[in-house]
């Protein structure tokens, strides 16, 4: 399912936070948000469920407005992470995972079923107990399953919150900066599997040289506003580099064909 943005415009108070932004997310594709703290990348991807109300424009999931979805719908369309989840109780990985089929515990509406057409977010695949075991073990996590979701790393909590997100919403994914406060493992591993899961996944990153390596596309946002899109190697140039962030760096290949990102000092 493409996911799609158009003319996003979001105003709290005085301050215009979003400034009439285009972004597609396509079908199957990793796609990433960039840009400096404080840009309007959080405020935008949150305006697929509403919890940043519009001022102007609409999202589509697929091509149906999310506005006139009802919020069920919308949660068994596209499962979130955001940078910070709660744990806040004791429950256990199993539990935490589970929770994601609260969103698909009701018949999912025959006049929304067009949306769900591929086999990814096909509703029956994502109900019962059999979704939550195959997405601990999708990300290598069904050894904890029993575990107190208090007792895990900072890595091992980011990858339960993201497996109850697959159990919500098998075939479109909204990660905000899920790379924050991992290790360097933790931060290839996640990357890696979201990279070839195959599924949507629209992504914010702060860190460059990931999203030159693993993004098939980018959106380069500066103070509300869409200042490029296209492959990491289009965006990714010194001209908009020293424009956006104020340091001098671009993306370029490695020897092995591979994209990087590169600091001038």
């Amino acid at each position: 399912m493409n996911l799609t943005y158009e003319n996003i415009h979001v105003r709290l108070g005085e301050k215009e936070i979003l400034k009439g932004v285009h972004l597609t997310a396509p079908e199957g594709k990793l796609t990433g948000i960039i840009g400096p703290n404080g840009c309007g990348k959080s405020t935008l991807v949150k305006t697929a469920f509403g919890v940043s109300p519009l001022s102007a424009g609409r999202v589509l999931f697929g091509n149906i407005d999310a506005a006139s979805l009802p919020p069920r719908v919308r949660a068994s369309l596209v499962g979130y992470v955001g940078q910070e989840s709660s744990d806040a109780f004791d429950f256990s990985v199993e539990e935490v995972a589970a929770m994601g089929l609260y969103a698909r515990s009701q018949r999912f509406p025959a006049a929304f079923r067009s949306l769900s057409s591929t086999k990814a977010s096909d509703p029956n695949r994502f109900s019962g107990p059999d979704a939550v075991k195959a997405a601990l073990k999708e990300l290598g996590i069904f050894h904890l399953k029993d575990r107190s979701i208090l007792s895990l790393s900072g890595g091992e909590k980011k990858l339960v919150f993201i497996a109850r997100a697959l159990v919500q919403s098998g075939d479109t994914l909204i990660l905000d900066e899920p790379t924050n406060h991992l290790d360097i493992r933790y931060q290839l591993f996640l990357l890696d599997y979201l990279k070839r899961c195959g599924r949507t996944v629209l992504i914010v990153l702060h860190d460059l040289r990931l999203a030159a390596h693993y993004c098939d596309l980018l959106y380069l946002l500066s103070d509300g506003q869409l200042i490029c899109k296209g492959s990491p190697q289009e965006v990714l140039i010194e001209e908009n580099i020293q424009q956006v962030f104020g340091i001098r760096g671009h993306a370029c290949q490695t020897e092995t064909g591979e994209m990087d990102f590169s600091i001038f000092i």
